[in-house]
């Protein structure tokens, strides 16, 4: 829906923890203190597991990056006409992401697109299951108050629409600068071009 992670840019949010650790007293541990080369999702968890004053710190921070991105990122293109077409349609709609939900709900409100979302399931504080997009999309399907694989999870992460689809959503690519269409499709996975496409096919429907 937004791209927030380049309106960060690569790599901050590592590049931030990195920094913010190098200011606190040392521990020692099994990697240097560049750990964050293996991501956030795994430096979150790492720092909830074995350190847990640093990993409250941390996610604040990550937060913080993230809600700043999430008011100046762009949506993808059409996406206002296709939540519109889905509220018009009385189809419910979800927002999964593994981001802050405090960043997603600022980035809704920013372009206001609340109106037409029925609910939002994200990261909470360091509830790092969010990491995972099977368990965001069951907990959406849980506050829709729907079953899991009635749910269509329209993704351009390759990565994010397996998970969903292993948990048993029904999935959709959608090429939107993020990963290719050969990644994306597979034979149970169709994909479509832009998101005008899939407005047209919900209004055909």
């Amino acid at each position: 829906m937004f791209d927030i992670q380049a309106a960060m840019g690569p790599e901050s949010r590592e590049r931030a923890v990195t920094e913010l650790l190098s200011r606190r007293e040392y521990r020692p541990r099994p990697l240097p203190i560049t750990l964050s080369w293996f991501g956030i999702h795994e430096t979150l968890a790492y720092l909830a597991e074995r350190e847990p004053d640093y990993a409250t710190e941390a996610e604040a921070l990550v937060s913080g990056l993230e809600l700043d991105a999430a008011i100046t990122a762009k949506p993808t293109r059409n996406l206002d006409r296709l939540l519109a077409v889905c509220s018009a349609t009385d189809r419910k709609v979800a927002v999964i992401s593994d981001l802050s939900e405090y960043a997603v709900l600022a980035a809704l409100r920013a372009h206001a697109l609340d109106p037409h979302v029925d609910a939002v399931a994200a990261r909470q504080g360091l509830d790092l299951s969010a990491f995972d997009a099977g368990h965001t999309a069951e907990r959406a399907t849980d506050l829709l108050g729907v079953p899991l694989a009635a749910c269509l999870v329209v993704s351009g992460s390759s990565g994010r629409l397996r998970r969903a689809q292993r948990a048993g959503a029904i999935g959709l690519g959608c090429e939107c600068r993020r990963d290719p269409r050969k990644h994306l499709a597979d034979v149970q996975t169709p994909v479509v071009s832009n998101l005008a496409v899939l407005t047209q096919a919900l209004l055909a429907a």
